[in-house]
């Protein structure tokens, strides 16, 4: 069908996605963003979801989706349910439907309604929109915003430290990886953190196709005792620190590493994707702060208190996205 061709019906069902719709579901992907996905990449984003998420059908076609990677979270000791929402997607075709009858309410309320609650699969729900999209969902009184994200930037550091050195984290590192999740956890309460184990570090960073990170141990230079693990991708002059795992007692070491990796890269800076949450506890590090369009939303669907209830709390950072 051509980019002009009229629409089919006004009649949109909307249903759960199923293995069978993989194929519908790329070729929507590559409408809608203007560049393809593939296959084992979208398998792997979605691994641990029963369902991709929510399609709307008409007439057969798909022509909008609503996606949804669970992420377990923890707030105050205690574990809970999250879903990172995540391909946000309407057929070019359809996007000047913006009302509640339109193809993007329909997923976006459908998912939320049966999965994202009191009582239900999720407690809360997030992902990384742009402030133009976050403003549509807020007036639809799909979305409620909880937080946004900053850039924190650094420049590179040629000098070594004398007291901490970092070398590649490997496997056989997985009880260590844990354990500096563990202090991490204990040690921020207050914070909405999501799971930052070996087998997310795993999952997120090596076993995900097409693309490559660094991720590095920090350690003690005398005694060897780890004390905290950084992830980064260079992006051609500059490099993104995409991810820690470490006390805040440890993150300016942690961060003195990072910035000395990217001096031995020949880049020109390190930058970050940061929560204000995440900002703060890097403060003593004296990043370089600038606003993003990037906007942390939660859903109000069933009840807006709810998806308020970790405002200014997430602790997120470029890792947390799945795009990054």
């Amino acid at each position: 069908m051509s980019e002009q061709a009229p629409l089919k019906s006004a009649q949109w069902q909307v249903r759960w996605a199923t293995p069978d719709d993989t194929d519908a579901l790329l070729a929507l992907f590559e409408r809608s963003f203007g560049a393809p996905m593939g296959r084992e990449e979208w398998l792997w984003k979605y691994r641990f979801a029963d369902s991709p998420g929510v399609v709307c059908v008409d007439d057969g076609e798909l022509v909008a989706f609503n996606g949804g990677m669970p992420r377990p979270v923890t707030l105050e000791g205690r574990d809970t349910t999250a879903v990172q929402m995540g391909d946000v997607m309407v057929d070019p075709r359809y996007r000047g439907i913006l009302t509640r009858k339109g193809p993007f309410y329909r997923v976006v309320q459908a998912f939320f309604a049966e999965k994202v609650g009191e009582g239900l699969d999720y407690r809360y729900a997030f992902g990384f929109p742009h402030a133009r999209h976050a403003r549509l969902g807020s007036a639809l009184k799909l979305y409620c915003e909880t937080d946004r994200i900053e850039e924190a930037r650094w420049s590179p550091r040629a000098r070594r430290g004398w007291r901490h050195t970092a070398r590649p984290l490997t496997a056989d590192d997985a009880p260590v990886a844990d354990a500096l999740w563990q202090a991490m956890r204990q040690a921020l309460p207050d914070a909405a953190l999501c799971q930052r184990d070996s087998q997310w570090l795993a999952h997120r960073y090596r076993q995900v196709p097409g693309r490559e990170y660094l991720t590095w141990l920090v350690v003690e230079r005398l005694t060897r005792r780890p004390v905290g693990i950084c992830v980064l991708r260079q992006h051609g002059p500059k490099v993104e620190l995409l991810d820690l795992v470490a006390p805040p007692s440890a993150l300016n070491a942690v961060l003195g590493c990072a910035r000395h990796l990217t001096a031995r890269l020949g880049c020109e800076a390190l930058t970050a994707w940061v929560s204000p949450r995440v900002a703060r506890a890097l403060a003593p590090t004296r990043p370089e702060l600038s606003a993003t369009e990037v906007v942390v939303p939660g859903s109000q669907v069933n009840g807006k208190p709810l998806g308020m209830e970790l405002e200014k709390r997430w602790w997120l950072m470029g890792g947390d996205t799945d795009f990054r």
